[in-house]
């Protein structure tokens, strides 16, 4: 009789996930003429969108009047870095998906048949950067405070380094598209641009200010286990690096002197400066690291329904200073691209190239 029971119950816990991710669009990008294309309910799309940080219920309208009808929209699973949507983590156990919920609204409301694909920025909100303090990105000052010249002021961040972080994001990731799959506006959401880092689009934290990471425990502790990866024994890396002493286990983040120093005008001599090169690489790593398992979050969430996408690859864009490629984060493009989890990049148009004509 327990044995009926259960299997009675998990048949039915079974089927009310299917039904709930049934009832919502699937989404997908494949070969279609030769090229790579976004296919909603297995009709191809062109992909075009519309985003805003300032959502006007008449600026849809008019979108949607000539013929838009790929919305996009700032939202947070937990808590955004930058003040272009509420947090939805309040506190321990405490989750509030108003402003999410308003903002689909607001879309369908203007066009009842367009889809969603909200861009979701995840950090840590204040009160759980209190409750671990060990897990927020330090600088090589020793500060913590990012002190980015656009919208944000002395805020801490998470280091990406940190597994209790990431775990936190996956859970909450998690947890939100339950909530936007048991909505009315679930049926309309084909995806999710999973967004962090600076403005958003997987920059470091301190990238924008000048500031280098990252200096945390976690970020120290994930660089020695990279290099472990990376050149197996001692011996290897102390002859890669030309340190006799250098080992895995006291290896540190090379201090700013070191990482702002340039040997051949742009470029880096391996001979003389291995060890920041190594930071430089793990560093990108780290970033794409943490935008695979995201991704990949949301996939198995969704079944694989959802398209999942990121900012990142910004080599060109962000080479305005010798300084700014090395500690950027996105010097693994290569490695996310082969990332099955991922269908998509985002990247704005150069601000550079921008003047009337």
């Amino acid at each position: 009789m327990r044995s009926s029971k259960f299997l009675s119950s998990l048949l039915l816990t079974l089927l009310c996930a299917f039904s709930a991710h049934s009832q919502t669009p699937v989404a997908e990008v494949r070969e279609h003429l030769g090229g790579p294309t976004l296919f909603i309910e297995g009709r191809p799309h062109s992909g075009f969108s519309t985003m805003t940080y300032r959502p006007q219920l008449s600026d849809y309208q008019e979108l949607a009047d000539i013929g838009i009808d790929l919305f996009c929209f700032s939202t947070s699973s937990d808590h955004p870095f930058y003040p272009f949507a509420a947090d939805a983590w309040i506190g321990p156990e405490e989750y509030d998906y108003s402003q999410l919920d308003e903002r689909a609204r607001q879309v369908l409301e203007a066009s009842p048949e367009a889809w969603l694909l909200p861009r979701v920025n995840v950090a840590a909100p204040g009160w759980w950067l209190d409750l671990h303090p060990d897990e927020v990105c330090v600088y090589s000052d020793g500060s913590n405070l990012e002190l980015s010249r656009d919208y944000v002021q002395d805020q801490r961040a998470p280091s990406m380094a940190s597994g209790l972080w990431r775990d936190s994001v996956k859970e909450n990731l998690g947890r939100m598209i339950d909530h936007i799959e048991a909505q009315d506006y679930g049926k309309r959401v084909i995806g999710y641009h999973i967004a962090s880092g600076i403005t958003e689009e997987w920059m470091y934290w301190g990238f924008q200010s000048n500031q280098l990471a990252d200096y945390s425990k976690p970020g120290i502790a994930a660089f020695r286990d990279w290099l472990r990866e990376r050149y197996r024994t001692d011996a290897v890396l102390q002859d890669v690096w030309g340190e006799p002493s250098a080992t895995f286990a006291t290896a540190e983040v090379p201090n700013a002197t070191w990482r702002n120093r340039m040997d051949h005008g742009i470029f880096l001599n391996p001979i003389q400066s291995m060890r920041v090169v190594d930071y430089n690489l793990f560093l990108s790593d780290m970033v794409a690291d943490c935008i695979s398992e995201f991704a990949r979050a949301v996939k198995e969430k969704t079944n694989g329904t959802k398209v999942v996408g990121a900012f990142y690859g910004y080599l060109l864009e962000i080479a305005w200073h010798h300084h700014a490629i090395p500690p950027s984060g996105h010097l693994a493009i290569d490695k996310l691209l082969r990332d099955p989890s991922l269908d998509f990049f985002s990247s704005p148009s150069s601000y550079g190239a921008r003047p009337p004509g």
